[in-house]
């Protein structure tokens, strides 16, 4: 195919088309069945550092506390999860030899982390203990999502562009139309009554879109709903410019994650809301005000003081564009601050801090906590470049200094059994 429909094959797909594309040709290569034997696990060793052993299993776990995106990466490319794990223990096993975790700056990072460990933990037991997304609901948002005009944040879309001289566009119209309401995609139509069609589609959704499409084309794409074509002259040549997009079962999990993360988001203003209702809170305007007082105290939630120093904490886990502490930042960092003690309050009456689950994310979270420190202290540069250059050198320094050995044999030989999760994703047989 010629003229536009042929510039948009060259310049070729976003990279989410092009990584599942990547995929379904692993399965179409590499895949020899849907039922597939599990191979057994081994448990080698991938590496040395120090004296402690960086096993399979070390690995496994490493990769399960990804997304499935990053699984998928990471299970094509071992020696780049394995070069991450080697450039946090060695900074760990540096931060250990000096002995970080005494530092006060340590201590109180580690202090709000069991917090945080106990808050998350009280959502769970409690706040969002009876939230469930069905599958209506699931069907219900994905058809609200496909049939509105534009794009969908959940449900990628897809512009097919058509040209096809010498037919009546009516007809031609009206003939995907029909087609569509059988249940048919717009490539399966074409593909069946010989429509030609350019077989790249461009995701709505994709930053190329507005690069490559012309502003004309832009303006009947974006009016466009779902499984809807529009006919229209461009130079005396009928085009055609058709909406469609992925199937539910491709996007089921995004859908769902989507549905169920709202419901949390409600559940947990309501219950904030009742909290704040049943609590003696005041705010003092005057501390806002003159943030440079830090220990001038901001507000009081049931006789509980909040710093201003607090106040920057909370500010300093905010994104570096919105760390200004200003009297208005800090309005709406006080109002964050008081619903976190809310909830801090309720997980420490519940003795949450001792359960189970949140004991086990200390030893996790005190090793993030002197690995991310120690590399704050050590890596320095005004700009990325300069920053990433830092960093380089000093890991390459510090695997030196400790000792690091690698067997690339094992990591080949290694056996990552099937992830249900990357499957549930991208179907039986995924990497």
């Amino acid at each position: 195919m010629s003229g536009y429909s042929g510039r948009l094959r060259d310049r070729g797909f976003c990279e989410r088309a092009a990584a599942f594309a990547a995929v379904v040709a692993w399965l179409l290569l590499g895949a020899t069945g849907c039922v597939r034997k599990t191979p057994e696990k081994t448990n080698l060793v991938l590496a040395v550092v120090g004296e402690k052993e960086i096993r399979e299993s070390d690995f496994r776990r490493e990769l399960e506390r990804s997304s499935p995106t990053v699984k998928g990466k990471y299970r094509r490319d071992r020696m780049a999860l394995l070069n991450q794990m080697l450039e946090e223990e060695v900074i760990y096993q540096k931060a250990v030899k000096e002995n970080l975790l005494q530092d006060p700056e340590a201590q109180r990072r580690l202090a709000w982390a069991r917090t945080d460990a106990a808050i998350e933990r009280l959502k769970e037991v409690e706040i969002f203990k009876d939230i469930e997304v069905t599958e209506q609901d699931i069907a219900r948002r994905y058809e609200e999502e496909v049939n509105k005009g534009g794009s969908s944040k959940i449900v990628v879309s897809f512009l097919y562009v058509s040209v096809h001289e010498g037919a009546e566009p009516v007809k031609v119209a009206r003939m995907i139309e029909e087609g569509f309401q059988g249940g048919l995609s717009f490539a399966q139509i074409a593909e069946r009554d010989g429509l030609p069609y350019d077989k790249d589609p461009i995701p709505f959704d994709s930053p190329r879109f507005n690069q490559v499409v012309p502003p004309q084309i832009q303006e009947i794409a974006q009016r466009l709903q779902n499984k809807r074509v529009v006919a229209a002259s461009l130079g005396g040549v009928p085009w055609y410019f058709v909406k469609d997009v992925e199937p539910l079962s491709s996007c089921f999990r995004r859908v769902r994650s989507v549905i169920r993360d709202e419901k949390r988001e409600g559940a947990l203003r309501g219950w904030l809301a009742a909290g704040r209702a049943s609590s003696a809170i005041r705010i003092h305007d005057e501390a806002l005000e003159n943030t440079k007082d830090r220990d001038a105290v901001a507000a009081e939630v049931n006789g509980v003081a909040i710093t201003v120093r607090q106040l920057e904490a909370l500010r300093d886990r905010l994104p570096k564009e919105n760390r200004s502490l200003d009297a208005t930042d800090a309005k709406a960092l006080v109002n964050e601050a008081i619903d976190r003690e809310i909830l801090r309050q309720e997980a420490e009456k519940r003795k949450l801090d001792e359960d189970k689950v949140v004991k086990e994310t200390v030893p996790r979270e005190t090793r993030r906590i002197l690995v991310e420190l120690l590399t704050e202290r050590n890596v320095t540069g005004l700009t990325d470049a300069v920053r990433t250059k830092s960093r380089t050198d000093w890991i390459t320094g510090l695997r030196k200094e400790i000792g690091v050995r690698v067997f690339p044999e094992n990591v080949k030989k290694m056996v990552l059994p099937p992830s249900e999760e990357i499957e549930e994703v991208f179907g039986i047989g995924a990497p």
